[in-house]
């Protein structure tokens, strides 16, 4: 995930030549405004998992997705040289204003630009599920090096601290099922941001197995007591 995330970065940022400006107009879309990631799906396949397929040298590709009044996404690959796929993923972010930290509308300019290729995508939304009755409980204080420029945890460090809950529910008796899942491998993750913290910040963390779903393990995140990040990881069978 980080490796992604480095890669977006990059393409987000960087030049594409002399008059400085970048990939969909990123720097200038966001000149007046954050960007606050609201839902993601990141994919793995077993090619990722294939010690014999040689992972020395990756590409990651980054285009352009839906756009909404105040949201877009974009697609990222990471493939082999040899072209195999090894992650995808889908980021949906929504446009901050910097004084009210409220939803602020896309500039008309940039809608208009990007609106014939953003048709051919969908906004990709994930529910809020209810935390189960019956959880695995683990506790995690921020550090700073879960931080990222904004000085926020990173989208990568709410995953972890999922992934360390379930490690410490297997060994304390709980999650009968987890490293069994493990180790056939992590197929999905689904994350959903719903608030913000900080180093420092005293999280608590649910975890428990989907009853329903053998290869699915579900979490969810408070900070003083509300609801800041929920996730649901799947395995391969």
């Amino acid at each position: 995930m980080n490796l992604v995330v480095s890669g977006r970065m990059f393409v987000h940022h960087y030049p594409l030549d002399e008059t400085g400006r970048t990939f969909r107009d990123f720097e200038k879309l966001t000149s007046d405004r954050l960007t606050f990631l609201v839902t993601s799906e990141v994919c793995f396949t077993k090619a990722l998992y294939d010690p014999d397929i040689p992972k020395g040298s990756l590409l990651t590709t980054v285009k352009g997705g839906y756009i909404g009044n105040t949201s877009f996404n974009s697609h990222s690959l990471m493939k082999t040289e040899s072209d195999e796929l090894l992650v995808s993923n889908i980021n949906q972010v929504v446009s901050i204003d910097m004084e009210t930290r409220r939803p602020k509308p896309l500039p008309d300019w940039w809608k208009r630009k990007y609106e014939e290729s953003a048709k051919r995508f969908q906004p990709y939304k994930l529910e809020k599920f209810p935390r189960a009755e019956s959880t695995s409980i683990y506790h995690v204080k921020v550090a700073w090096s879960d931080t990222d420029m904004n000085n926020h945890a990173t989208w990568s460090a709410y995953v972890r601290y999922a992934k360390d809950a379930a490690h410490h529910a297997f060994r304390t008796g709980s999650l009968s099922k987890f490293e069994e899942n493990l180790e056939n491998g992590i197929s999905k993750i689904q994350s959903h941001y719903l608030g913000e913290c900080l180093e420092g910040d005293e999280l608590t963390v649910y975890i428990w197995e989907d009853v329903q779903e053998n290869y699915h393990l579900r979490c969810h995140i408070d900070k003083d007591k509300e609801c800041i990040f929920q996730t649901i990881f799947s395995f391969f069978s």
